[in-house]
């Protein structure tokens, strides 16, 4: 590993500087009346550190937990950085139903399984994911079962539990915002300290980006902060982005439509549990058809009806196992914290967008 990084000072300055000025958009009060944007935080002000490892994993969700305990476990020195609280950021504190094919006890045959779900999916499915899922996922539950992963809605504590068991060194509230090239590699990444005025350079032999999903949908559902950073990042470094082709629609609230929390109904609130190979579908064809023939927000109601009275006459063919409308089952524990939450039966569809 090279022992520091031979940036030339132009593009080192053009990366601390970038930082810096994100920072200082991070640090202002969006509640505060209109004003200037003055930020007083300098780049000047801020410190440079460097740090050196031999696996960098950015991002504190499920996928950065085991990209990081694998590491550790194949003998790579390892540095988990996270933007937020590790298991309480993103995407992660709304994974309820972790799948778990059992290969003694399962009702389809792993051949049959990839069958079903490239069905589901219209062939926009890669089947060898979907294989490696089936071949894997009973183990991985075994392990989140050791860390008590379904004890409790909140992630932090069993996600902290094995990285506490090997000492796997943690940053928490740091956002990478640089992936760092040299001679065609990928050789580190730059961030800022979200709570002081701290660039740290981080130099590694392979960095993991685990940094969610991101989808081009409305605020509100399925999430609001699915901001593609590390998409972004891979793309700026020259890589190629896939997997961005499907993005399926979902009703959402129409109280509070733009909070996320809302349009999970209750299912914050819910410990995870496990599903097996039953494919759901969900997919709501007749409501994406709803929508682009009526226009407007659509009521989630019976299966070709919309929530205006009319009714659109043919539409897509909507194969049966595509038909189920019906929402979510309700939460078996009470209210996060404390905080008691109301079930709205009437959804609205929003469309890509808006």
């Amino acid at each position: 590993m090279m022992s520091k990084l031979s940036l030339s000072r132009r593009q080192f300055m053009g990366v601390a500087g970038g930082l810096a000025s994100m920072a200082a958009l991070a640090s202002l009060d969006f509640n505060a009346p209109p004003q200037r944007n003055q930020p007083k935080i300098k780049a000047d002000d801020f410190k440079n550190e460097q740090r050196e490892v031999d696996v960098l994993v950015i991002g504190g969700g499920m996928a950065g937990l085991f990209a990081a305990v694998k590491a550790h476990d194949a003998g790579a020195r390892v540095l988990l950085v996270s933007k937020g609280q590790v298991g309480s950021s993103g995407l992660t504190p709304f994974a309820k139903g972790i799948f778990s094919y059992d290969k003694k006890n399962a009702k389809l045959s792993i051949d049959e399984f990839v069958a079903q779900v490239s069905a589901s999916a219209i062939q926009t499915n890669n089947p060898v994911f979907t294989r490696q899922l089936a071949e894997h996922s009973y183990e991985r539950v075994q392990e989140l079962k050791s860390w008590g992963f379904f004890d409790s809605p909140i992630y932090n504590r069993s996600f902290m539990k094995p990285l506490n068991e090997r000492r796997i060194p943690l940053q928490e509230r740091i956002m990478i915002t640089h992936l760092l090239k040299e001679n065609g590699c990928i050789v580190g990444a730059s961030g800022f300290m979200l709570d002081e005025e701290r660039v740290i350079h981080y130099l590694a032999k392979t960095i993991i980006l685990c940094t969610g999903s991101g989808g081009f949908k409305p605020n509100g559902f399925p999430m609001c902060d699915l901001t593609h950073d590390g998409t972004i990042m891979a793309y700026k470094a020259g890589a190629k982005v896939t997997g961005k082709e499907w993005n399926d629609g979902h009703p959402g609230s129409a109280k509070n439509s733009g909070s996320s929390y809302d349009n999970w109904r209750g299912q914050v609130e819910e410990k995870p549990s496990t599903t097996e190979v039953t494919v759901n579908h969900h997919l709501g064809v007749d409501l994406n058809y709803q929508a682009y023939v009526l226009g407007g927000p659509i009521t989630m109601g019976p299966p070709g009806q919309g929530g205006n009275g009319q009714i659109a006459q043919g539409g897509p063919y909507v194969p049966e196992a595509f038909r189920d409308t019906s929402p979510p089952p309700p939460p078996q524990q009470g209210g996060l914290l404390g905080i008691q939450t109301s079930r709205n039966p009437r959804r609205t569809w929003s469309n890509f967008g808006q």
